[in-house]
């Protein structure tokens, strides 16, 4: 039974296990008997217990008076060794014939509750586990009992009168049991509820808030994984929250994401970005800094379409104060809206995506320790994303149009764009990440304009041991530079490696390495390499 095996997992009642088992006769050979079937029954050998147990209890005469304890003391020993093996109708007989001798140490009750409740006897396990009760023996795990016992014979008033008690108790007698009393009368309320015409108000009002109060006792325990999916069930089926689209895309639950990292990369070759007029390498490298927050809502028009506003800021510091590197220090901020229209292609499940991007930069372009508008960029994205359209996985094809404003207005550019994903689950828990694009890039300064094909893939492998998850990836960009023969084709490598442990409570750290290569003939303005490696602490709200 569930409550059996809960209760049995928080504790087991010892038995003479304070100390050595006393001589309790004038016979060493009855006394040994004794010894050896404790020493027996503390290594856990019940069977050899049992065997010792009854040869003792056969040489034991019940006629005479004084032996009358010893008989007590054999029958509850012999109940308890029969809870351990699962003998539950053996152990009734030994702990009555033990309360009959007037043998009753403070927790023979709690064991007798056990035994007639695995017996399915419940109204006699309810008035054993009340006298235990009153012993003071378990409080928490004697109350949990007492109201689960209720519970089951419908007595649900009583049920929440013991429930309830273990509130009262000092947290260390209440044993781990008041996570899952709460959890109980959480069950209680929903059955009332269900019998109700209101249903709906009363499982949102009282059920629901019921059980989140229990997941707060312990978000972390085993018992919170039930709990999550009873609420998780009870919004589904009430439909208090959207779970699905009308094409059955999953809506994410909570519909808010809140991400904040702290990255500490070291970087060989600082530089802010490539949408510079010139990207050549820098004399030396720098420990780089990184502050990230990220957060995002999800907002939903009935189950047709959603909308979901986020925003990124990122504060960027080297920590190798040399003016050819803090030059490159920034923030930035980044707005978005990302829309979808849910509709299906087909038979297939697929959404018409509409993405709009900002991002807005200052950064310390004359190293003069002082922050200044370095850009801005609008991106407009217009793409349909389709499952199962190459036979497993997700495809998103996408048009992008890239609006880029520097300070340095010769640097400003449009880009059109064609990007193609596919994200590919694999039955053994790996996840392989394609990306394809083509872009066309037009600056005020024609000299600049390219034309850019990148492709990059990505593997996420399954958990490995010591809780990490690894990453793998690959980028190779093609860059032509249609106006300036004297760059040459550009090709530019990227290899990357990531590996991420969570560390509990929302929080994972990650250590990463990457490389970048760009190969140009215009070595000293558009050529350099640069690796960077570290480590990132991220939390997830």
């Amino acid at each position: 039974m569930r409550l059996l095996a809960l209760i049995l997992g928080l504790s087991f009642t010892t038995l003479l296990c304070a100390q050595e088992v006393p001589a309790v006769t004038n016979d060493h050979s009855f006394d040994q008997g004794l010894k050896d079937a404790y020493d027996a029954f503390q290594h856990g050998k019940y069977l050899q217990t049992r065997d010792r147990l009854t040869v003792l209890a056969g040489e034991v005469d019940a006629r005479v008076e004084k032996n009358k304890t010893l008989l007590g003391l054999l029958s509850y020993w012999r109940g308890v060794t029969a809870n351990r093996l699962n003998e539950f109708t053996n152990a009734i007989t030994f702990f009555e014939q033990a309360i009959g001798f007037d043998y009753r140490p403070k927790d023979i009750y709690y064991e007798y509750g056990q035994a007639l409740y695995a017996a399915d006897k419940l109204k006699p396990a309810r008035v054993a586990f009340g006298e235990s009760f009153k012993r003071g023996h378990k409080r928490g795990v004697t109350l949990y009992y007492l109201g689960f016992i209720s519970q089951t014979l419908d007595d649900d008033k009583q049920a929440v009168t013991f429930y309830r008690a273990i509130e009262g108790l000092p947290v260390e007698e209440q044993e781990g049991t008041l996570q899952a009393s709460k959890m109980q009368m959480g069950d209680m309320f929903l059955n009332r509820a269900e019998k109700r015409p209101d249903t709906i108000k009363v499982v949102e009002t009282y059920v629901i808030p019921y059980y989140k109060e229990a997941l707060e006792v312990d978000p972390d325990s085993n018992l919170s994984k039930e709990i999550q999916a009873k609420i998780a069930g009870l919004q589904q089926k009430y439909e208090l929250v959207l779970y699905r689209m009308r094409n059955g895309r999953p809506t994410p639950v909570p519909p808010y994401f809140l991400r904040l990292a702290q990255d500490f990369t070291y970087d060989t070759n600082p530089v802010f970005a490539a949408t510079e007029t010139t990207n050549s390498e820098a004399k030396q490298g720098s420990i780089v800094s990184k502050s990230e927050a990220f957060g995002c809502y999800s907002f939903f028009y009935k189950n047709i379409m959603s909308f979901s506003p986020e925003v990124r800021g990122i504060f960027t510091r080297h920590l190798k104060r040399e003016p050819e590197i803090y030059r490159n220090d920034n923030w930035v901020i980044a707005p978005a809206l990302r829309t979808a229209y849910e509709h299906h292609l087909g038979k297939k499940q697929a959404s018409l995506i509409g993405d709009v991007d900002y991002s807005y930069s200052n950064r310390d372009r004359d190293a003069e320790e002082k922050m200044k508008f370095n850009a801005r960029v609008t991106t407009y994205t217009l793409g349909e994303r389709v499952v199962g359209l190459l036979g497993v996985g997700e495809t998103t094809v996408r048009l992008r149009h890239r609006n880029f404003e520097s300070y340095n207005t010769t640097a400003n550019s449009k880009t059109n764009g064609l990007g193609f994903e596919h994200i590919l689950p694999r039955p053994g828990g790996q996840l392989y990440i394609f990306n394809v694009g083509y872009d066309q890039t037009r600056v005020d300064n024609e000299q600049f304009d390219t034309n850019t094909i990148f492709l990059r893939a990505d593997v996420i492998l399954p958990e490995w041991k010591w809780k990490l998850t690894p990453q793998f990836g690959f980028g190779l960009t093609l860059t032509d530079p249609i106006n300036n023969d004297a760059r040459g084709q550009e090709k530019t490598l990227n290899p990357s490696l990531r590996l991420s442990r969570p560390l509990g409570n929302g929080f994972r750290v990650s250590v990463h390495a990457d490389y970048m290569e760009n190969q140009s003939k215009d070595d000293a303005n558009f050529a350099y390499k640069k690796t960077f490696y570290g480590t990132e602490l991220e939390y997830v709200f």
